[in-house]
């Protein structure tokens, strides 16, 4: 890959990780009803994000992809759990009451102090653009730029809720959404940027996800091509970046 000029990225998935879950039940989400292990409504198992020893794993993962060669580590995942009976969750680890936000933002901080060198990005969910919550599974976007190289919004118009920008279907709107989404982000970074008074470990750029996949709408090239023009449209800087999801 680097022969032919290519920049080549290694994608952790860190907190939904079934061999990590099969091989260390002790670090996953419990179910309260059977006393096993918790699965979402896809039948996966995670890991509970509070659990620090799955931190130092992941981390011992992503320094051996960079001493392989790979110049990014990007981390999926770094969420709280959303899709399942999150009532029938026991979490082992977390105590319930320190915010969700707290633990993610605290994970983040450890990745970066233990990676200082590193190239590293996070995949966000999209709604963390425009929301200024954790919208429930401890995602704030403003926690992240002290930490990533590169804040990688999953801006798929599909996984916008009805109603969205006032649209019945977002999916067929993607200029209008991923556009929206992203403005807001970088004025969140601006503002972020002339407010604090801490030293930033890095200087985060943005780089989403944008949507190659049918759902809630056809998605063809002059969709696709829609996404991307909203991105540079709405990018502070002529170095945005995209990547697509297919």
């Amino acid at each position: 890959f680097h022969d032919a000029g290519i920049y080549v990225i290694a994608r952790v998935a860190v907190f939904q990780d079934q061999i990590l879950a099969k091989s260390r039940p002790d670090l996953a989400l419990g179910s309260l009803s059977t006393g096993g292990q918790w699965k979402d409504y896809k039948g996966l198992m995670w890991i509970d994000p509070a659990a620090k020893e799955s931190w130092d794993y992941n981390i011992a993962i992503a320094k051996d992809a960079l001493e392989r060669g790979f110049d990014e580590i990007n981390f999926d995942y770094i969420r709280f759990a959303s899709d399942g009976n999150l009532d029938d969750i026991k979490h082992p680890f977390w105590d319930g009451k320190t915010l969700k936000r707290y633990i993610i933002r605290d994970f983040f901080k450890y990745l970066r102090q233990s990676m200082p060198d590193a190239k590293l990005s996070a995949d966000l969910f999209g709604l963390t653009t425009v929301n200024y919550g954790d919208v429930g599974i401890g995602q704030n976007i403003d926690d992240a730029y002290h930490y990533f190289d590169a804040i990688a919004p999953m801006v798929y118009p599909s996984h916008y809720n009805k109603g969205f920008n006032g649209h019945p279907n977002p999916a067929e709107f993607p200029y209008d959404v991923v556009y929206t989404s992203m403005l807001k982000a970088e004025q969140r970074l601006k503002t972020f940027n002339k407010s604090t008074t801490t030293i930033k470990m890095v200087e985060s750029q943005f780089r989403p996800w944008l949507q190659d996949f049918d759902l809630g709408a056809d998605y063809d090239a002059v969709k696709i091509r829609a996404q991307i023009q909203a991105t540079y449209d709405a990018a502070s800087t002529t170095e945005a970046g995209w990547m697509l999801w297919a």
